[in-house]
């Protein structure tokens, strides 16, 4: 369609492995601008490794990813840090930054010779602070604020960087029911508005169901991508969780439906699972 968007995103037949431990086996998949997709898949899948080798920390054994048609790796860093925003399952720090600093370190690869922020840095650093509802923190260090206080501002440290590709691994970890609804809308409309192609990789599977496309992993390959109400169905997550489920259509907004997963009471593997560490 040459209409279509650009596709911002490649991960092109990708192959990653640790030593001979085989994680990644040939996954490809593409984000175009303004559109947001979701890693699903159950632990062990590849979903966080598979967010490195985009995001360029992890070098495929095979395959490539490339940034509107470049190879990622023909990057250098301060380009490729331009270009690619992300926020790691454990990239939030205790360290005693405080918020606003905290948030100001994703402006660094935009900074000038001697480092200092800018008219333009300052206003990209309060409008993330006000994206994730920080603003009144934004004096206080990281140590006295809460588990998602401290994931918000690693959000808000990631909008502020900015850039063409987004990356986040669980972005909503730790974020109760209010701000991860509302965490996940920012994202996803900053997303449409900029052009910017969003790949996170989401345990939630109902607000996963929020985004454009999804694409299912287990065992490092590709089980099911494609829209929400195709890749979300019992048969498919019975078979990647190993758990029975129910999904049912939800009317989400008039003549809008998306899926909603349900376990089944007494589903096989629930038991079994219980008091495992996720």
């Amino acid at each position: 369609d040459r209409l279509a968007p650009m596709v911002r995103l490649a991960v092109d037949d990708v192959h990653f492995a640790y030593g001979p431990a085989a994680i990644l086996e040939g996954v490809s998949l593409e984000v175009r601008a303004g559109q947001t997709v979701a890693i699903v898949g159950p632990n062990g899948a590849g979903k966080s490794t598979l967010l490195r080798v985009a995001s360029g920390q992890l070098r495929p054994t095979a395959g490539r990813v490339r940034i509107d048609g470049e190879d990622l790796h023909a990057l250098d860093r301060r380009r490729a840090a331009r270009r690619i925003a992300g926020l790691g399952a454990e990239a939030t720090t205790t360290f005693p930054y405080t918020v606003r600093d905290a948030v100001a370190l994703g402006r660094h690869p935009w900074r000038g010779r001697f480092g200092r922020l800018q008219a333009e840095d300052e206003a990209a650093i309060e409008e993330a602070l006000q994206a994730v509802d920080l603003e009144r923190f934004a004096d206080r260090t990281l140590p006295t604020l809460s588990s998602g206080e401290r994931q918000r501002a690693g959000l808000a440290r990631c909008l502020a960087q900015g850039g063409d590709v987004v990356l986040l691994d669980e972005p909503t970890a730790h974020l109760d029911f209010g701000h991860r609804v509302k965490a996940f809308d920012v994202l996803a409309r900053r997303a449409r508005q900029r052009g910017q192609a969003l790949l996170a990789v989401l345990h939630d599977l109902n607000l996963a169901a929020f985004a454009d496309r999804i694409v299912l992993l287990a065992g490092g390959r590709v089980a099911a991508a494609g829209e929400p109400r195709d890749v979300l169905t019992a048969s498919r997550l019975g078979a990647a969780f190993g758990v029975d489920v129910e999904v049912r259509a939800v009317e989400v907004e008039e003549g809008v439906e998306r899926p909603f997963v349900l376990p089944r009471p007494g589903a096989r593997g629930l038991a079994s699972d219980a008091g495992r560490s996720s």
